[in-house]
């Protein structure tokens, strides 16, 4: 799978967890009908945050995912390369009240945003913006 493509998925599965994208000029963004392509907003066009909310998937960056854990009180306890002989991957740990959450991946991004999807089907209370 692209790259890019696996990114769109995995916004798409922390939207349907519950994560609520509030839209900023920046942002980068993959087009809901046509999900190769993405972009940054740099002209919301006069459409309203649910207008583009409805129209595009938001990709949040290792910066905004960090941002996340963060409005949820989770302790990102551990992101780093791990190498061994079989494998070259980035492993995310994230502490939660009693819960530990860990995800890894080739890319450090999406292993975060793993973690960051997990963390929400743990703690599904309430929407955090």
């Amino acid at each position: 799978m692209k790259p890019n493509l696996l990114m769109v998925n995995l916004a798409e599965d922390l939207e349907l967890a519950g994560l609520v994208w509030q839209p900023e000029i920046g942002d980068e963004i993959s087009h809901r009908k046509e999900r190769e392509q993405v972009q940054i907003l740099v002209d919301p066009q006069g459409l309203t945050p649910g207008e583009l909310r409805s129209i595009f998937l938001w990709l949040p960056t290792v910066e905004q995912l960090v941002h996340q854990f963060e409005a949820r009180q989770a302790i990102v306890e551990h992101v780093g390369f791990e190498l061994s002989k079989s494998s070259m991957i980035y492993r995310t740990v994230i502490k939660f009240k009693e819960a530990q959450i860990e995800a890894a991946h080739e890319s450090m991004r999406v292993a975060m945003g793993f973690a960051l999807r997990d963390l929400l089907l743990v703690n599904n209370d309430e929407a955090i913006h």
